[in-house]
Formats: C-alpha cells, structure tokens, sequence
C-alpha cells in the first residue's frame, strides 16, 4: 500500500456548481499521475431514488438527509476514496463532512450528533471553502444543498434563502475553527 503521498482534499460550501468547479481547478492542480479523481455526492444513487420517490414517501426532515448523506459518504469511502488512496493517489471529495455539519447546524441539530455521525470519515490533509450561494433557480442536481432545498420538509420558519445563508455562516465559522482562513465573503 502505497500512501505516503495520498492525501485527501475536501472542497466545501453552499453552492453545488461553485463546488464542483473548485474541486475540478483542486484536481488539475495535482499532478496528473497522483490524481484519483473527484468524488461528489450521491455516488451511492441514494438520494436519485429519493427524488423519484412516490409523494405518498412525504418529505423528509434534515435529519433523514443527512443520515443519508452519511450512508452515500460511507459508500464512497469505501469504493471511490480508499481505494484511490491506498494506490497513492490525491482525492477530492466536493462536498465533504462540513458542508453536511454546517447544515445541520443551520437547521437546529445539535452539534454532538452531527459530529457523532460522521466520526467515521477521516480527517482531510488539505481543505478549500467556496463561500458563494447557489443561484435562485439552480436545479436540484447542482449540489447537495440545492437537493435538499428541494426535497426536505423545512424547519419551522425558514425560507430556502434564510436555511442558504445560516448553512453558509455555519461553514465559515467551521472553516475559522478548523484554523482555516474563511472564504471571503
């Protein structure tokens, strides 16, 4: 096993597109013959089956989505990370466990159950956060909080924008505590 120069990278924050496209300017900036790839939310198909899922189903809290996150990251982890990093190679994973966190936060969840379920996935050797918000209209596919924008039963009181904005401030002081300078905003 061959992981002394694997690293894993994370790539966080609010708007899929301006995710994906950090993760894609991360990747090329490795060297071409230690890149493993990028590895992106729902992987897993979990949460393509929950978009095409009966209205009978209902909608699901924030809670329930991010289980499912846990449960798509665990899937990646094993077939998408891991394997990549035991071969060497640098991954990078848009979005990873902040951006999960951060929302949670900004829904209410206590901090210790968010943290209890994702104490499995490691730690990343390097992190970026991208501090822009998804535009209105943006497709519920663009990214992680767009579909759950979309797809979740809202808490009590909160509009798309207001849950947007509170996750985006949730993931910039995550980004402060974690020692990293915060994305301008």
């Amino acid at each position: 096993m061959s992981t002394r120069r694997a690293r894993l990278i994370s790539v966080d924050g609010v708007s899929g597109t301006a995710v994906a496209a950090a993760a894609r300017v991360s990747l090329a900036a490795i060297a071409r013959t230690r890149r493993g790839g990028v590895s992106t939310w729902d992987a897993s198909g979990l949460f393509q089956d929950l978009a095409v899922a009966d209205e009978e189903a209902g909608m699901p809290s924030v809670r329930t989505l991010l289980l499912l996150y846990a449960a798509d990251l665990a899937f990646r982890l094993r077939w998408e990370i891991r394997p990549a990093l035991a071969e060497g190679r640098t991954v990078v994973v848009a979005p990873y466990v902040d951006t999960a966190i951060a929302l949670g936060r900004a829904a209410g969840l206590r901090s210790g159950w968010l943290t209890n379920l994702f104490q499995f996935a490691p730690k990343p050797a390097g992190s970026r956060y991208v501090n822009q918000i998804p535009a209105r209209r943006a497709p519920a596919d663009a990214g992680l909080l767009e579909f759950v924008s979309e797809q979740m039963l809202m808490p009590a009181g909160f509009s798309r924008d207001q849950l947007m904005e509170r996750t985006r401030i949730r993931l910039r002081e995550l980004a402060r505590r974690a020692g990293h300078r915060a994305p301008a905003a």
